[in-house]
C-alpha cells in the first residue's frame, strides 16, 4: 500500500516510518510528480498555525484560513492522486501557536467532519469509487492511525452523537448538504 501523509513535519516522518514498519510505502507530495502510481490512503494530519493579526479576531481568522481551511485546499490536490478504492484519514490537531486565542473543539471537529462529507460527495459523483473518509482524533499513536488506515474502522471519540457519518446508499449532494446545514443552529 502507498500512503501519502501530509502535515507538520515531525508528524509526518514518525507516521511515515509506522506505515513502513507495517508494509507500506509512506511518500510525501513532493514524491507525486507526473506518472506516479495512485496512492491507496492519504493521511491528512494537522499543524500548528502561526498567529497573525493585532486583535483575537483578526488571529482566529488567520488560525481559521491559515490552517483548517488550508486543509480543504491541500485535499483539492490530493482528491487526483487517489486510487479508486483509497482510505482517506483526517487528524485532528490544528492549533494555534498563541495559545490565548479561543478555542471551540467541536466546531474545528465539525469543520473536519464538513471536509469528510465534501470529499464523499465528489468520490461519488465518479462513480465507481469507494473511498473511506475518517475523523480521526490526534490522541491516536502511529500505531493505531495506520490500523485505522488499513482497516477503514471510524473513530468513535470523533463522531458527536445522532450525527450520520456516512453518505447512504444513492444520497446526492444535496441530500448530504440538507444533513449538513440542518445542523446548524441560528441564535439571535
Amino acid at each position: 500500500m502507498r500512503a501519502l501523509i501530509t502535515g507538520s513535519t515531525e508528524r509526518v516522518e514518525a507516521l511515515s516510518k509506522a506505515f513502513e514498519y507495517a508494509g507500506s510505502q509512506a511518500v510525501t507530495l513532493a514524491d507525486m510528480g507526473p506518472g506516479c502510481a495512485a496512492v491507496e490512503c492519504y493521511v491528512q494530519l494537522g499543524f500548528t498555525v502561526p498567529a497573525r493579526g493585532d486583535t483575537v479576531v483578526r488571529r482566529v481568522r488567520s488560525f481559521l484560513s491559515d490552517g483548517l481551511l488550508e486543509r480543504f485546499a491541500i485535499v483539492e490536490r490530493v482528491l487526483p492522486l487517489l486510487a479508486d478504492s483509497a482510505t482517506v484519514l483526517l487528524v485532528t490537531g490544528n492549533q494555534s501557536s498563541e495559545s490565548a486565542a479561543p478555542d471551540d473543539h467541536a466546531a474545528r471537529l465539525m469543520i473536519l467532519r464538513v471536509l469528510a462529507h465534501a470529499i464523499r460527495a465528489d468520490r461519488a459523483d465518479q462513480a465507481p469509487r469507494h473511498t473511506w473518509v475518517r475523523v480521526i482524533s490526534d490522541d491516536r499513536t502511529d500505531a493505531e492511525l495506520v490500523e485505522f488506515a488499513t482497516s477503514g474502522q471510524k473513530d468513535p471519540t470523533t463522531i458527536p452523537p445522532g450525527v450520520s457519518d456516512e453518505i447512504v446508499g444513492g444520497a446526492s449532494y444535496q441530500d448530504w448538504r440538507t444533513e449538513v446545514m440542518g445542523l446548524f443552529q441560528v441564535e439571535v
